[in-house]
């Protein structure tokens, strides 16, 4: 095939489209040979004479909508690498309002490209059937950083300082790596984000009401990262180094297809560093009783300054490689090994004043804690595909283990000089779980479809926990039986589901499902020989209607019910002790929380202009929270108050929102968009008996242009409100960032520039907590304030370097997320390296028809 360039150019007023009943055109773009569908298909709607009025691209299944075409006659312009174009006349009568052109059938080209330079233009923000996709890799503020970076960036999602991860204000979320999940994932959310580099993430996908086909694991919904790949005949690669005063990092890729078999390779590592401080000023009222029985207060304050440097490296490799057997077998597999360290130092320094006894108290804790981490990720991907088209089955099993050794060592000085305590301790935590499931799907020629399918995961978790102390600088270290523990905890899930899509005259659209899941639980408490058993059976109901006006504007309204079972790390009981005046520790007890989910979306295109407006609300009835109370205990002869934080089924938890995003492009040079969340929530406990009701919000924005050609700037920022629970309030917390790019050597290489929060270095947070107690029918207060300063400035330099060669020839469409009824408007710009750079591209007009 000779070397062409076609760009559907989407005009602002089509000539014949005004002042005329118009319709909705659809059709479908499949291989002639295999008769499977085209994905990123471009199509041209064309005059008889060829001039062009508008563009589309064909999605996951081949399908693709015009929403808005004027009777009279046109003609279609079917275009895909490895491809011959092919040329469908055809009219619109004055009576229709709606037309499906059919299956056009694209034929392979004579010819191979041997060298091509692929450039697709996608909007940042796209919106999906069950939520939005960020495209990660249009946004060149991400180069050179990590996930969590990434993260930061997506709508309806924010992150903290720490690394945690909400969407609309809920922690409660279930993360994805290409649709499978991942044991990293699990064990340490914020941490394993640290992990993966950015460069390798093609898009994040935020789903927030799933169908019955995704496990029902998290209240607020599902962040599916899709990392980059290809399909291409060929050998590439590509080298990614960025350096910075926060994060470094260098990995490498490397993916090759012959014939029917692809195999690809990365690792790479990363460092990171952090550090800041934070102080704490915890105020206790304790009304008392005199020996003359006269009621007093007494009061007790405690201040706490802490410094903290932390010090993580991570290293991964990653293989993986798919097999067709033919054009209806499958077989794929990947393999991934992580490996990180971690070296955090505190300094803590406690004074503690009692107002009422005059009593004075003054100590330094210097603590290490040393990190190791390694885990392994295999999984195993059997698909069979049937004479009818979108007909297949598909066969799952991973298996992953994950192994986390902590080792903590604490001095403590009296008067910052006479060493009178120590501790060591080592927490061993160890994870496998392994998973098997099926998936079937039945396309009816008229009915829609039928999804069904089964799954089991057999989860294995152990804590072993020692702790040893000595009162002496020099004295031996002794066991401490009351704060070791060994803790066995196994989960198993089985599940079913079905769900029925239909579809109805391209307008209407109707998802029905349900998800059964059987959960069971057990754990033992090696050291004081207790133990726990339960068992939860839950039917999860899915449902979603939609409906698509002319013009691609689209209703939808959707309900789903999620699960969310506490993790291992909130139900163990060891007791961390770190900060003698806070400790903390998990409650065994902890039942899963079920959450109703129910949004109502709507999407109106206004010409370069999107608009994306959703109501929803969340509610759960026994929601897990932070618990916190305080007690009189003794210690070293002394009576301190200690404050105790652990976890509960605290209460129902109500959320009312709204969220809106816009996203506007420029003539194919650059977009800007501005998404918001605001919602209201409500937290009721009746066993606290306490209410908190309030108003919290996030905003974030990005603007990118790309000018000469191989020059772009983005620029990005954030804002969270404060937030709050039963017990405490935060206040808000910003970023921003601007990156500037240049491209060179055909677009191969770039290098990147990007600056993070660059005009005030210091980013501080303040939490409140405040609680009441009574003992024996006496108030005791507890007030606090904690202050945390961070050093949140960034400044990275990144180079990428992409190299190969690759060959597009017609082949097997890999499964992936379906996004139906989204239309994707771009171009695709195919250019001949050894041509002349005059920075123009030619426009195929060919009338072949076939």
């Amino acid at each position: 095939m000779a070397n062409t360039s076609v760009k559907a150019e989407v005009l602002a007023r089509p000539h014949g489209w005004q002042q005329a009943q118009v319709v909705l055109l659809t059709g479908t773009v499949v291989d002639k040979g295999t008769q499977q569908p085209v994905e990123f298909a471009t199509i041209a709607l064309q005059t008889p004479s060829g001039k062009v009025l508008s563009g589309t691209s064909a999605d996951a299944r081949g399908k693709f909508t015009f929403p808005k075409v004027a009777a009279g006659s046109y003609q279609l312009v079917v275009t895909y690498l490895g491809y011959a174009p092919l040329t469908h006349a055809f009219t619109v009568s004055a009576e229709a309002t709606a037309l499906d052109v059919g299956t056009l059938s694209l034929s392979a080209a004579d010819q191979t490209m041997k060298e091509v330079v692929v450039s697709a233009e996608k909007d940042l923000i796209q919106d999906t059937d069950d939520g939005l996709v960020y495209n990660a890799e249009k946004d060149i503020t991400n180069i050179g950083g990590t996930a969590a970076d990434v993260l930061k960036k997506v709508p309806m999602l924010s992150v903290d300082i720490d690394g945690n991860v909400e969407m609309r204000g809920s922690s409660k979320i279930k993360v994805l790596i290409n649709n499978k999940p991942s044991s990293m994932m699990a064990a340490n959310l914020a941490e394993a984000l640290q992990q993966i580099p950015a460069d390798m993430i093609k898009s994040v996908e935020v789903i927030t009401n799933p169908s019955a086909k995704h496990d029902a694991e998290g209240s607020a919904g599902v962040i599916n990262i899709v990392t980059k790949s290809t399909l291409m005949q060929g050998m590439t690669g590509a080298v990614n180094a960025s350096v910075g005063n926060r994060t470094s990092n260098l990995n490498a890729s490397l993916n090759g297809r012959k014939g029917k078999t692809g195999i690809r390779a990365s690792a790479g590592g990363n460092l990171n560093n952090r550090h800041g401080d934070s102080e704490t000023e915890q105020l206790y009222l304790r009304d008392k009783l005199s020996t003359s029985g006269d009621l007093y207060t007494e009061n007790r304050e405690i201040e706490q300054a802490s410094r903290f440097d932390n010090q993580d490296q991570s290293g991964f490799l990653q293989l993986g490689g798919d097999h067709d057997f033919n054009d209806k077998n499958n077989l794929s597999a990947n393999l991934r090994l992580n490996k990180s360290f971690s070296d955090n130092e505190r300094v803590l320094t406690s004074e503690e004043n009692n107002y009422t006894t005059q009593f004075q108290r003054q100590f330094q804790r210097d603590i290490l804690t040393e990190g190791r981490n390694q885990s392994l990720e295999a999984n195993l991907d059997y698909t069979r595909r049937f004479q009818k088209k979108g007909q297949e089955l598909e066969v799952l099993g991973l298996y992953s283990t994950n192994r986390n050794n902590s080792q903590n060592h604490l001095t403590q000085l009296e008067e910052a000089t006479t060493v009178n305590y120590r501790e060591e301790a080592d927490n061993l935590v160890a994870n496998k779980e392994a998973t098997v499931q099926a998936d079937y799907t039945h396309p009816f020629e008229k009915w829609g479809k039928l999804e069904v399918g089964t799954k089991a995961i057999l989860r294995q978790s152990e804590s072993n926990h020692q702790l040893f102390s000595a009162s002496t600088a020099e004295g031996p270290l002794d066991p401490n039986p009351r704060r070791s523990n060994i803790f066995q905890y196994d989960q198993n899930v089985y599940s079913t589901y079905f769900s029925y899509t239909l579809r109805v005259q391209s307008k209407y659209v109707m998802r029905l499902g349900a998800r059964y899941e059987y959960t069971h639980v057990a754990g033992d408490f090696i050291s004081t020989q207790n133990s726990i058993e339960k068992t939860f059976k839950n039917l999860m109901p899915n449902v979603t209607l939609s409906r698509t006006f002319e013009q691609g504007k689209r209703l939808r309204l959707s309900y789903s019910t999620r699960i969310h079972r506490p993790q291992i790390q909130l139900l163990n009981p060891y007791i961390d002790s770190t900060n003698v005046y806070n400790i903390r520790y998990g409650n065994p007890d902890l039942d899963a929380e079920l959450t109703h989910n129910t949004e109502v979306n709507y999407t109106h295109p206004i010409k370069t202009t999107t608009v994306n407006a959703s109501v929803y609300w969340r509610q759960t009835n026994n929601d897990i929270g932070a618990f916190q109370f305080e007690e009189l205990v003794t210690r070293n002869g002394e009576q301190i108050i200690r404050r105790n934080t652990t976890q509960r089924n605290i209460g129902r938890n109500a959320v009312y929102g709204l969220s809106l995003s816009t996203t506007t492009r420029f003539k194919q040079k650059g977009q800007v968009g501005v998404n918001g969340n605001l919602y209201y929530t409500s937290l009721q406990s009746n066993a606290l008996q306490k209410t908190s009701a309030g108003w919290m919000y996030s905003l974030n924005s990005n603007a990118s242009y790309r000018f000469l050609e191989t020059y772009s700037v983005q620029v990005s920022g954030s804002f969270n409100s404060r937030k709050f629970d039963l017990q405490s309030r935060s206040t808000a917390s910003y970023s921003y960032s601007l990156g500037l790019r240049k491209e060179f050597w055909d677009k191969k290489a770039g290098l990147s520039l990007n600056i993070e929060n660059f005009i005030g270095g210091n980013l501080t947070t303040r939490n409140s907590v405040y609680t009441e107690t009574y003992v024996q029918d006496l108030l005791n207060r507890y007030h606090s304030n904690s202050w945390q300063n961070n050093y949140n400035r960034v400044v990275r330099l990144s180079f990428n370097y992409k190299f190969g060669k690759m060959e597009f020839k017609p082949g097997q469409e890999k499964k992936g997320i379906v996004n139906e009824d989204k239309e994707k408007a771009g171009e695709i710009q195919v250019t001949d390296p050894k041509a002349p750079a005059t920075g123009k591209t030619r426009r195929s007009n060919s009338k072949k028809k076939q």
